[in-house]
């Protein structure tokens, strides 16, 4: 498979024939899925260097002449080649040198892995935005969040870890956890617990809860709540996967609505009986998911890329 085309599929760029070629190959062998992945990690590390690269390149060379000004020019050109300029829009990073905060912000139907100055792991899934500071301080380790993450904490007995959202914060010493807390959607908040401790307080009451292992919180009608985690599954996002157990096919759609960014309406109500129960890799594309589906189900659907909509009928 060529790594052009694989770039162009995860930049989003692909045609939907394209976009089954590249499944088709990634599916034929371990090895040609070992090979994709490699290639996706790749892509990932270039949207997390990207700025940093660009801004090095433009102060190493003057564009103020128009010599340098078409060096320049060759620059991005090259830089595009490698598929650096194709991610502009997809992955962005602000640095505030004031506060010595950056965010950053994963874009529609992407994913992100990054490392804190700690060794704290995170990844963050599609739509959320993460600020976090360049160095920790010495007594506390503070993130902001807005979407959804999973959390493999660096122990530290002296330097808890917090993440905040918009309703309630998180504190830990070291442990692995996932968040869901778009401040988009004010009633879904969840923390849930996969190893350790965490303890989840609001922000505005002295309300708090302490979880231990295989346990999670919900906020349901203004209240958190809590229980058991009886599934893994629904955590494997962070490995690019949409696990689905049971899930009604309006429930499906709109979950495939919310990562993808883009608005599904469904006219043929035949569909609605429809429970889906299977795995979708998050990088394949919606189109390539509806696809599967119609296998077991009859329906078609239509997308206007001008109104971002996909209509299902």
């Amino acid at each position: 498979m060529e790594k052009e085309l694989l770039y162009k599929y995860f930049a989003g760029d692909t045609t939907t024939e394209e976009e089954v070629r590249i499944m088709d190959w990634a599916e034929e062998s371990p090895e040609n899925y070992r090979k994709y992945l490699e290639e996706r990690k790749l892509w990932n590390a270039l949207l997390i260097h990207y700025d940093n690269n660009i801004e090095q390149e433009k102060k190493r060379i003057d564009v103020s002449h128009g010599r340098h000004f078409n060096l320049w020019k060759v620059a991005c050109m090259a830089a595009s080649f490698a598929l650096l300029l194709t991610v502009s829009w997809m992955l962005y990073i602000n640095n505030s040198a004031e506060e010595n905060l950056q965010s950053v912000i994963v874009p529609a139907g992407h994913r992100v892995q990054l490392v804190l100055e700690d060794g704290t792991k995170v990844w963050l899934n599609s739509k959320t935005k993460l600020t976090y500071p360049t160095n920790f301080g010495d007594k506390i380790r503070e993130v902001s969040l807005d979407g959804e993450g999973f959390f493999e904490v660096t122990h530290n007995e002296k330097k808890p870890f917090i993440v905040k959202t918009k309703k309630y914060d998180i504190k830990v010493l070291g442990t692995t956890f996932n968040v869901y807390a778009y401040n988009s959607h004010e009633s879904a908040f969840e923390t849930s617990l996969l190893h350790g401790s965490v303890d989840v307080s609001s922000n505005s009451t002295s309300h708090h809860v302490l979880l231990k292992t295989r346990e999670k919180v919900t906020e349901i009608n203004g209240i958190l709540q809590k229980s058991n985690i009886d599934n893994l599954d629904r955590y494997r996002w962070k490995d690019g996967l949409l696990c689905l157990d049971d899930v009604p096919f309006a429930e499906l759609m709109s979950k495939f609505s919310a990562y993808y960014d883009i608005q599904i309406k469904i006219e043929n109500p035949t569909v609605l009986d429809y429970r889906c129960t299977g795995k979708f890799r998050q990088n394949d594309g919606v189109e390539y998911a509806l696809k599967v589906i119609q296998k077991d189900l009859k329906f078609n659907y239509v997308r206007d890329d001008e109104s971002n909509t996909i209509t299902i009928n």
